[in-house]
């Protein structure tokens, strides 16, 4: 999965280098759509972790029959739910452009089908991932990345597209892998259905996995949408938000995809051994290497901040002047890493105690910004960037200690309660 993600990552990596080509302005617009799409797509992470939870928790024929009807008719729940979001995006498609100072509206379009593509792709890795067919996890994101490498090539350089060729790419490389991960999950999909399936229970699971995930989402990509909206038109080439803060965004986002597929792999384990009753040391091993590949990571961004932009943005030099923020991005990454290598154990076992308090940790680190939005302007770039990446610093922090407190009952114990599939 290491292997498999760095390589898709790399590729995905690669992208960014294309469209950084593009200029600033396109760049930042590019970077504004993943993070909407990534917040869209919060319930994507709460999608692939139900699932891969309750097919790694179903010990008999009956409960796999009721997580083979789930999965099908939460996919034409998506379906209904991406019709729904179509039409609430038609009136408001020229408010959005104006917001987020987008050349084309056809980017819009293409990220509300990314989201779609998407959460269906988030469905099928959560049953391949309960079924620990990590394989077709790991083809499917190769090919995620790779096929959306190729692709934006092609569009970005071949046709000059901008942002919306580069979401058109993205959204290619999306289809590709839910073709495999619907490859790598049709012994679940293929099952019998079950009798007497209820949408309350389920969605009692579903939405505060929703909320918990939709945080982690919120952490890790609204910055860019902040400052997107924040910085007005006739100041962006002051600030440069393209080349003095996106790049090092971009590499503590890519440190995060080093250690997350850790927790992948752990997730299914846990929950298998919450079933049976059987214990596991699956947290702790993965910890010890969360902790050694980040902190590794996080102290060579530290000795050497311009090494990773050099590498990714090799053609354009430009972009290294965000070398000083790599150091704040790396360990605030970190700790984001940590918070959900924990969370993931929790969710796992059902325990959603900590989600309303991930909100409040949300909810502090968004007042906290639209507090400073008043001070930001007035300052030098480079402290007002360093002033936010601080502030999710600290709130990535809280996020891990509350993460590791609400944990610490777990530690070196069985399994615990086990799931119900209703």
């Amino acid at each position: 999965m290491i292997l498999a993600t760095v390589g898709g990552g790399a590729a995905m990596m690669l992208v960014h280098t294309i469209v950084g080509k593009t200029g600033d302005r396109a760049y930042a617009q590019f970077k504004a759509l993943l993070g909407t799409f990534y917040l869209l797509g919060a319930a994507g992470g709460a999608l692939a972790t139900l699932f891969a939870q309750q097919t790694a928790a179903a010990v008999t024929p009956e409960q796999e029959r009721q997580v083979s009807t789930a999965a099908r008719r939460v996919a034409l729940a998506i379906l209904i739910a991406g019709g729904l979001l179509a039409l609430l995006l038609i009136p408001n498609v020229e408010r959005l452009t104006a917001l987020w100072k987008l050349d084309n509206p056809v980017a819009l379009w293409v990220t509300g089908l990314l989201g779609l593509l998407s959460l269906w792709g988030n469905l099928g890795r959560g049953l391949a991932q309960g079924c620990q067919n990590f394989f077709a996890l790991g083809v499917a994101g190769i090919l995620d990345g790779f096929g959306r490498l190729i692709a934006v090539a092609v569009i970005v350089i071949s046709f000059g597209g901008l942002a919306a060729g580069a979401m058109t790419g993205a959204a290619i490389g999306a289809s590709l892998a839910l073709l495999i991960l619907i490859w790598g999950s049709w012994a679940v999909l293929n099952r019998a259905p079950a009798e007497g399936f209820r949408w309350g229970p389920w969605m009692r699971r579903f939405l505060p996995l929703t909320v918990g995930f939709g945080v982690l989402q919120f952490l890790l990509n609204f910055d860019n949408l902040y400052w997107q909206s924040l910085i007005p038109a006739a100041a962006q080439d002051h600030w440069l938000l393209g080349r003095h803060y996106s790049p090092a965004q971009t590499i503590g986002f890519g440190l995060t995809q080093f250690t997350l597929p850790l927790a992948a792999v752990m997730l299914p384990r846990i929950a298998r051994s919450a079933a049976t009753g059987e214990a596991s040391d699956s947290l702790r091993l993965t910890l010890i290497t969360t902790l050694v590949l980040g902190g590794t990571a996080a102290v060579g961004c530290t000795l050497f901040p311009k090494l990773p932009l050099q590498v990714m943005f090799f053609s354009k030099k430009e972009n290294w002047e965000a070398a000083p923020l790599v150091p704040w991005f790396a360990w605030a990454m970190l700790s984001y890493t940590l918070a959900n290598l924990f969370l993931n154990n929790l969710f796992a076992r059902e325990r959603f105690g900590v989600v309303p308090w991930m909100a409040v940790v949300a909810a502090g680190y968004a007042g906290c910004l639209w507090v400073l939005r008043g001070h930001l302007l007035a300052m030098e770039p480079l402290t007002a960037y360093k002033t936010v990446v601080g502030t999710l610093a600290l709130a990535n922090l809280a996020l891990f200690a509350l993460a590791a407190w609400f944990s610490r009952s777990l530690r070196s114990k069985p399994g615990g309660e086990r799931p119900r599939l209703e």
